[in-house]
């Protein structure tokens, strides 16, 4: 091939207009170097920090055990000061270190800096006494000794019902409150009457 053939067609090829496919190719690359691309980050997850089976939690004022909850097993969350507990049985103290009753529940949150305990499913306090309540969930503080639900509660104590909704007491179940709705069957009003 002539030489001045060969230059004229690549002058021509020089002088002729860029492709579509070109032209699509060109924009592609200019429009991703100009746009940075973000990333989104995932919400933080929060992991348990310990997790055990068996394991018992006490609370203490001053040298005297006040509560003493043992769980079949419980994941504790430390950043968040709170524990799930499974399978629960409390053990409550007075103001002496002396046994008043025992609270069982199928789960809890449990909040050790709060001094705090919040039980739910199947709950069930029965004292030294022989007194006995019957609930859906319960809260306790130990700071201040409180038993407390907004929710219903059944109370047995000998032949004596209460039920009602509203509840508060202490864990010996000696100082009761119901506020709405209370119905029940008493034999001796003195001894109700007294334990309010």
């Amino acid at each position: 091939m002539h030489p001045r053939a060969k230059g004229a067609r690549q002058s021509a090829a020089a002088d002729r207009p860029p492709s579509r496919l070109t032209l699509l190719f060109l924009l592609f690359v200019i429009s991703s170097c100009g746009t940075q691309e973000t990333t989104v980050k995932p919400p933080p997850q929060s992991f348990p920090s310990s997790e055990a089976t068996n394991a018992t939690t006490v609370f203490l004022t001053g040298a005297v055990v006040t509560t003493k909850i043992k769980s079949e097993r419980i994941v504790s969350y430390a950043d968040r000061d709170s524990a799930w507990s499974h399978g629960l049985l409390v053990d409550f103290f007075d103001a002496e270190g002396k046994h008043s009753s025992v609270l069982r529940a199928d789960s809890a949150l449990l909040r050790e800096r709060r001094r705090g305990l919040e039980v739910f499913g199947n709950v069930g306090i029965t004292t030294d006494k022989g007194t006995k309540l019957k609930s859906d969930h319960l809260a306790w503080n130990d700071s201040n000794r409180v038993i407390h639900t907004d929710g219903y509660v059944v109370i047995t104590r000998d032949k004596d019902v209460m039920a009602g909704y509203g509840f508060e007491s202490d864990p010996e179940l000696t100082h009761i409150k119901l506020r709405r709705q209370v119905t029940g069957t008493v034999t001796d009003t003195k001894k109700l009457t007294d334990s309010l």
